[in-house]
């Protein structure tokens, strides 16, 4: 009591909940993922960049672990704490500045509010795919989203942000103001102080898209695989995939799903994806739509609720050899545990020559090569199932990196990581830069939720 009575002394009672605070407060602590509850101390919610700067400063003077929460998509706990958690939510502002086509995004925004604030002037960024997805976490993570074949990744069109030092300290980072931090929010994710203000560059986006969903049946596995690398290796700039593992309705048993993109008409989409559409889906859900309703599709299969797991890496193989195995695990997973049947393996097909023309080193996105993004999903409820899940995730992930030979470091997109990686192994040859810009901005490693970096005068 005493603790949740002094923070008021420099915020208001109507920006803290406690535990004392009843059903306000259990419905602050809940996430995307059941996974990642953590019962805090205390939340607070900042309404400006000084609230978040009292909250920090209150939190080292007090020595309490601080997260920070914008969407609450972490499946891994990074977004919460037993500590005090500084909660974004109310800083969802979106302010589109037409005339010098940027947008200036509140670290506590939802990528939706992006896509219909920069839809109704005619612009789109690159954001997230499903678009309940905090800007904040998605940014500082990397972001990949379906016009990166384009315009390479959300921390390629960031042009300025506002952050709050582990000092208290409120700074503006860009090319040319504190470019070492600007340098280390641009992938290095939450390592150096949340991020209240975001500013992305906009891109014209009038024309409506092309997308959808398009069912296989599991016989057709080969041939879908086969198709994809058809098409990846001919794909340009216009153009995206996503391939789902799911199990789906009418019978809810295991299918391949694929959601194709295509930036134009219906015509050339149907002619650049016309050997997918060869293989013949037992069903076709694509057609012409707005840029942001794109990012809706996926809505159905990630609701929030329930326990779920992120593990991920990479691959360049289109081989049956490799997939169908994964498709046969998954098979079984579901079969044994019914409980899993919203359970998913995600894999992304971005044209990457955008993506790796700007340098490794250039932010502290490691990334940067020409490989699909692979991700196991479990979805489950009973937590008695918790280590079963990371058994059979770790199991398929290590499964692919054995085949696929890949070298321990950039292997994983780390914002769908669990945060059992080690850090050096996530950020590879950025590391060592990244561990001083760290003793730099946050000397004493306050903020290390988020694959923590040691600071390194």
């Amino acid at each position: 009591m005493a603790m949740s009575l002094d923070i008021l002394s420099v915020l208001s009672s109507d920006q803290v909940l406690t535990p004392s605070n009843g059903e306000a407060y259990e419905a602050a602590l809940q996430r995307w993922s059941e996974t990642s509850v953590r019962r805090a101390q205390l939340i607070v919610f900042p309404r400006t960049a000084e609230d978040v700067s009292k909250a920090v400063k209150y939190a080292v003077a007090h020595d309490i672990e601080i997260a920070i929460k914008g969407g609450g998509h972490s499946c891994s706990g990074a977004s919460a704490t037993t500590g005090i958690v500084i909660d974004l939510s109310n800083m969802d502002t979106v302010e589109v500045i037409p005339e010098k086509k940027l947008a200036k995004v509140g670290g506590g925004a939802l990528w939706a509010a992006v896509d219909a604030a920069a839809a109704k002037h005619g612009f789109a960024t690159v954001g997230g795919t499903v678009n309940h997805t905090g800007v904040g976490g998605l940014t500082v993570g990397g972001g990949f989203g379906f016009l990166s074949p384009k315009l390479g990744l959300a921390v390629d069109v960031l042009r300025e942000a506002e952050v709050v030092l582990a000092n208290g300290d409120v700074v503006v980072c860009n090319a040319s103001e504190h470019p070492d931090l600007f340098w280390g929010i641009r992938g290095g994710g939450s390592n150096f102080g949340p991020v209240t203000s975001f500013t992305f560059e906009l891109f014209p986006q009038e024309n409506a898209v092309w997308s959808g969903l398009l069912i296989f049946t599991p016989d057709k596995l080969a041939e879908v695989f086969s198709a994809l690398k058809e098409w990846y290796a001919a794909a340009g700039e216009n153009e995206a995939a996503n391939l789902f593992i799911g199990c789906g309705p009418p019978d809810f048993k295991p299918a391949l799903v694929v959601l194709p993109f295509y930036n134009g008409s219906v015509e050339e989409a149907k002619v650049k994806f016309g050997c997918l559409l060869d293989v013949g889906p037992v069903a076709d859900f694509t057609q012409e739509m707005a840029y942001p309703a794109v990012n809706t599709i996926q809505h159905p299969m990630t609701t929030h609720g329930d326990r779920k797991l992120f593990k991920a890496t990479s691959f360049t193989s289109f081989s049956a050899d490799l997939f169908q195995p994964i498709f046969d695990n998954y098979s079984e997973l579901v079969e044994t545990f019914p409980d899993t049947r919203g359970s998913a393996v995600i894999m992304e097909f971005y044209p990457p020559n955008k993506i790796t023309s700007v340098p490794t080193g250039a932010t502290a996105f490691p990334s940067r090569m020409a490989r699909c993004n692979i991700n196991f999903v479990p979805r489950w409820k009973d937590a008695a199932l918790d280590s079963k899940m990371y058994e059979w995730a770790s199991a398929q992930v290590d499964f692919v990196r054995n085949a696929e030979k890949l070298p321990a470091a950039n292997r994983a997109y780390a914002n769908y990581g669990f945060g059992d990686e080690r850090a050096r192994d996530v950020f590879g040859e950025n590391y060592e830069r990244m561990a001083k810009v760290k003793a730099l901005y946050d000397p004493g490693n306050v903020f290390h939720k988020w694959y923590p970096v040691i600071p390194q005068a």
